[in-house]
């Protein structure tokens, strides 16, 4: 069984050496998810920070297709979250503006791009970056997939919901809490096609695997339940109809009930567990007439409860 993190991390793991289609996409997941946009020295930079050295292995990647100048990283542990290996890096803001000019991205994270909104696979771009910077998924106890962001408008998270209904059909929801938000995806087959669209093929095949098993245990856990409620059900129903007889007996004989009856009685104190079906087939009678006799039994038993 995978743990939050194992699935999460082996899902990020796949993104990180997956093909980059759309790296202007990616890059702005990644800004969306752990991307602000600060002033240093009367400079406008933009900083994204990771917890994962792969992440910013491929952030790193991604940005040098587009950006003009030398990338300023660092990387360092991060002991008070214990987050092990975390990274940074650094850009200036002017820069990433003008060579990223024709896609209309917004650094203050208030307008969703609308070319996003018309490509599953740009789309699927941006969810990678974005996932890889802040989303996790989880498969432990139920399916549950997630990306956790800050400081976003909520008219953006309303477009990335959108997008994922309209776009990919892909049912996804907001909750946000103080300053932090998620968006969040529960249906195990929108998360097997949000991890399609954005490439983690290893993880989708690894999921539908532990779908199939967990589907089998389903269907042998139902079986079981309803075996044991039917064998319940019998023994209940059979020590009822035993009770009734016996009472009968006592109080007036069992020869007392007409011979149809007191065949009935007879066989059911001699086969205290058999179905309704059994005794049916061996009496040589339908199962409803069975049950309509037994019941019969069960009202003159009643009248001599009542009686006394």
């Amino acid at each position: 069984m995978y743990k939050l993190s194992s699935f999460s991390e082996k899902v990020k793991l796949s993104l990180v050496n997956s093909k980059i289609l759309f790296p202007e996409a990616e890059f702005f997941g990644f800004f969306v998810g752990k991307g602000e946009s600060f002033e240093y020295h009367n400079e406008k930079l933009i900083k994204i920070k990771v917890t994962s050295m792969n992440s910013l292995k491929r952030l790193y990647k991604i940005t040098k297709i587009f950006y003009p100048e030398k990338i300023e990283y660092k990387s360092y542990n991060d002991k008070r979250l214990d987050l092990g290996s975390t990274g940074i890096i650094y850009l200036k803001r002017e820069l990433l503006e003008k060579s990223l000019k024709n896609y209309s991205l917004s650094f203050d994270k208030d307008k969703f791009p609308p070319f996003f909104k018309k490509d599953p696979l740009v789309f699927g771009s941006f969810l990678k970056g974005l996932f890889l910077s802040c989303g996790s998924v989880s498969v432990k106890n139920s399916y549950h997939m997630e990306f956790n962001l800050q400081d976003v408008k909520k008219s953006f998270l309303l477009d990335i919901v959108k997008t994922f209904r309209d776009l990919v059909g892909v049912k996804a929801n907001i909750f946000s809490k103080d300053k932090k938000t998620k968006i969040y995806i529960k249906a195990k087959e929108d998360i097997l096609n949000t991890l399609e669209l954005i490439g983690a093929a290893e993880a989708v095949s690894e999921l539908y695997k532990l779908i199939g098993v967990r589907n089998i245990r389903g269907n042998v856990t139902r079986t079981v339940n309803l075996i044991s409620a039917n064998a319940e059900k019998t023994v209940k129903s059979s020590m009822k109809q035993i009770e009734d007889i016996q009472k009968i007996d006592k109080a007036m004989g069992l020869d007392s009930l007409p011979k149809d009856l007191k065949s009935i009685a007879l066989f059911r104190l001699e086969n205290r567990d058999a179905s309704l079906k059994t005794m049916a087939e061996e009496l040589g009678m339908k199962k409803s007439t069975l049950y309509y006799k037994l019941n019969k039994i069960s009202k003159i038993a009643n009248s001599i409860e009542n009686s006394d």
